[in-house]
């Protein structure tokens, strides 16, 4: 590093004395802390009823997944990964939730010292010395047709599991057919004898239940803005039986196409690929031990691809580049592209970071400093952010934004920290969309450290500056956004104790419109909703009266889970088919283990290779 780069980070890393608090200006805190506590051991039991009643027209199975941090100042949703399902009928609710053992979380769970040991880095990714890169496969569960379920994650290769049982049956792909997105000159160094390489890739691969496929991505090569050069973005194709293929994705100069940042959603229409730059940023600087904030760009940069141009026996497609105006993170997009016209849902983030956390006693924007007890949970957002509609004009030889049709909504007094989207065939898009249901997070003027205020301060576009932000909370929200008409028509604001996250939508028995159904919405509370409850809750809403309230609310003393991400609802399940689809995994290992201590050498024989190999 050259001085003038280390007197950069050396100036920007906090000092923390250990001094008496600051004085804080802000009323005692209502939020929840438990969230940041998970349970490590698997529980099943059947929910307890707390208010109202369940619906008999209410069923189906949910996966939730979630992140347990492990340690100070670990980012939540990046945590130990776990996984619930609830299963709905005949008038009760049981759950099921245990850890989602992929290979790398089990070595960690079982090596604690040396050098084969993961440890934290800048409070956002384990690393080995000797075994590579974690992959909790925490982000989505994702429903393939024919009883086939994927955990999928932006920091390694997707799993299967059995929804039946929740175990890992297989990585899909070897890490032989994924490529390092370590930059050239660090994978040069890297030990052959890694077990688990680093790979970027989509929070949101796209599985297409009529013609049973898979589009995904494979990137990296880069850090950011710093070597560009090498910087790489395939397009990977999965016909759900054979090897993963792959296309090199080029504009139309012959340069390799590009991410920035991460690419959290992919957009699949009848006719194109789109792949998004999406805002949440690992910073270059973190492992060096710095909390740095580069803020995110107000621009999503947006990569199309003609599913027509992807020929089997090519190594290379065409893409075209688009820059939309605005940044987001969960973005939609209707199937139906008649005309060449790419009508795209998604979230207005605005001044918020996705990718920054709370780090122990760093200084608040209020004042006063991080408790060790939140430090890991994301900052608080710096500006209301919004929901958005824009649409794209694809022909043979170029794309273009139509500016005209661009919309976007925001209320200053609901719609901060906008989260995950909800909409029937979660994760299958519809040929259009006219209902999505959102989680807005909420405010809350203790999450916000001074760093992220101060690189936020002069971002686009804001409703409020640093001087003017409020001083209270803002309670979450779900909101109802009406597609057609592009406003909010439907919400339901919580009570200040709550946490709300992971909305999804399930479909009523026998319905068939975007709207007819129920919402499931993970709840956690400071001041559990009734004795039986330990503040880790479900609440579900008919979908077409948000405003009414929940129509129940359950939980169960035993079922303690973290931070939740994306879920899934599927009406039925079974087991996974036998006598399809195994990657070799065994035989991977194998070729590495030799090279290994005794102690891996003892973990592969006991664990992975009984259940991968």
């Amino acid at each position: 590093m050259k001085r003038r780069d280390f007197l950069k980070v050396a100036a920007a890393t906090p000092m923390l004395p250990a001094t008496a608090l600051a004085h804080s200006r802000l009323e005692p805190s209502s939020f929840p802390t438990s969230i940041m506590d998970g349970s490590l051991e698997a529980s099943s039991g059947t929910l307890n009823l707390l208010e109202g009643h369940i619906p008999t027209d209410m069923f189906g199975h949910v996966f939730i997944a979630e992140g347990i941090p492990l340690e100070t100042n670990h980012l939540s949703p990046n945590g130990r990964g776990a996984v619930t399902r609830l299963d709905i009928g005949d008038g009760q609710v049981q759950f099921k939730r245990k850890m989602i053992d992929t290979p790398s979380a089990i070595m960690q769970t079982h090596i604690t010292h040396g050098l084969d040991k993961f440890n934290l880095m800048g409070g956002t990714i384990y690393q080995s010395l000797t075994l590579g890169y974690m992959n909790y496969c925490n982000t989505a569960p994702n429903y393939m047709g024919n009883n086939r379920f994927a955990f999928s994650y932006e920091g390694g290769m997707p799993f299967e599991f059995d929804a039946t049982t929740l175990d890992l049956i297989t990585p899909i792909g070897l890490p032989t057919e994924w490529k390092s997105s370590l930059p050239p000159f660090i994978d040069a160094l890297t030990p052959k004898k890694h077990l688990f390489p680093q790979i970027r890739t989509t929070g949101h691969p796209f599985f297409d239940l009529e013609k049973e496929e898979c589009f995904t991505i494979n990137y990296g090569g880069n850090v950011g803005k710093m070597g560009k050069k090498d910087a790489f973005l395939h397009l990977i194709h999965w016909d759900l039986a054979g090897p993963l293929q792959r296309w090199n994705i080029i504009d139309r100069q012959g340069n390799n196409a590009w991410l920035e940042t991460t690419s959290h959603s992919l957009g699949v229409t009848r006719n194109h690929i789109l792949i998004f730059q999406t805002a949440a940023r690992v910073e270059a600087t973190r492992i060096l031990g710095t909390t740095i904030v580069t803020p995110q760009q107000h621009k999503t940069p947006v990569w199309i691809i003609r599913k027509a141009d992807l020929f089997n026996g090519t190594k290379q497609v065409i893409a075209d580049y688009v820059e939309l105006d605005f940044d987001t993170s969960d973005i939609m997009c209707d199937f139906d592209d008649s005309h060449g016209e790419i009508t795209l849902y998604g979230q207005y983030l605005g001044a918020m970071d996705k990718s920054e956390q709370l780090f122990n006693w760093e200084r608040l924007y209020f004042g006063g400093r991080v408790d060790e007890s939140i430090s890991g949970y994301p900052v608080a957002p710096v500006d209301v952010g919004g929901l958005v509609r824009a649409r794209i004009w694809v022909s043979d030889s170029h794309a273009e934004e139509i500016k005209q049709d661009f919309r976007v909504i925001r209320d200053e007094n609901l719609l901060w920290d906008m989260n995950d989207p909800a909409y029937r065939g979660h994760f299958q898009f519809p040929e259009k969309f006219e209902h999505i249901y959102w989680s807005a997070i909420g405010y809350r003027p203790e999450h916000l450290p001074r760093r992220v205020a101060k690189a936020y301060e002069d971002y686009p576009g804001r409703y409020f500056d640093n001087d003017s932000l409020p001083k209270t909370s803002i309670p979450s929200s779900i909101v109802h956004m009406d597609c057609k008409h592009m406003r909010i028509s439907d919400v339901y604001t919580f009570p200040d104790d709550c946490v709300v996250r992971t909305p999804q939508f399930m479909a009523r028995q026998g319905s068939t419109a975007q709207d007819d159904g129920y919402i499931f919405t993970a709840v956690v509370r400071k001041h559990p909703s009734q004795a039986q409850s330990n503040g880790k809750e479900y609440w579900f809403f008919d979908a077409k009266d948000l405003a009414a309230g929940p129509i129940c609310k359950l939980a169960h003393q035993d079922l303690n889970f973290a931070t939740t991400n994306h879920a899934l609802w599927v009406p039925a399940i079974g087991p996974r088919p036998t006598g399809i689809y195994k990657a070799n995994y065994g035989d991977y290992l194998r070729e590495k283990y030799p090279r290994h201590s005794r102690k891996v050498r003892q973990l592969i024989d006991t664990y992975l290779l009984p259940q991968f190999g």
